[in-house]
């Protein structure tokens, strides 16, 4: 009987087929962890979100019951709003699985024409009202503005 030499080919190949699916499984998992990622830093900007329009319609709530008292708004105003960080903000609680709670600000009203190109004129005043809110992290922020005129 002859022995034929072995030259030990499907090791190698095998061992190449088991480096190729590692590979594979090492960018599975990569791409599943990024979008894990992406989704909860989705979620969290959402509860910022909604928490800010929270804000926002407690701050048009104040505006139409205090609307009248115009002494409470005269001389507030927010030099940037898209820059605004909550400070000297009114708080308005919605939710306790936020980082902080939401915050709204009521600026100075202007007075503005309703009925643009209708005779009479009419003139309302137009309550700028900004908010922010947090979401599960206190690195996610979201600000809104809102222009309000209170039903008369």
């Amino acid at each position: 009987m002859v022995m034929k030499q072995q030259t030990g080919s499907a090791l190698i190949v095998s061992l190449l087929f088991l480096l190729i699916l590692t590979i594979l499984g090492v960018a599975g998992i990569q791409t599943t962890s990024m979008q894990e990622r992406m989704s909860g830093n989705m979620r969290d900007r959402n509860m910022a979100f909604q928490a800010a329009e929270g804000a926002l319609r407690g701050g048009e709530e104040y505006v139409r019951d205090n609307s009248d008292n115009e002494s409470l708004f005269e001389g507030k105003d927010l030099a940037d709003p898209a820059s605004w960080d909550g400070t000297n903000g009114t708080e308005h609680t919605v939710s306790d699985k936020l980082s902080d709670d939401p915050k709204y600000f009521v600026s100075e009203p202007g007075l503005y024409r309703v009925n643009p190109g209708e005779l009479p004129a009419e003139f309302h005043n137009i309550f700028p009202v900004n908010a922010i809110g947090w979401g599960g992290t206190n690195l996610t922020s979201v600000v809104v503005e809102t222009r309000f005129r209170p039903v008369q």
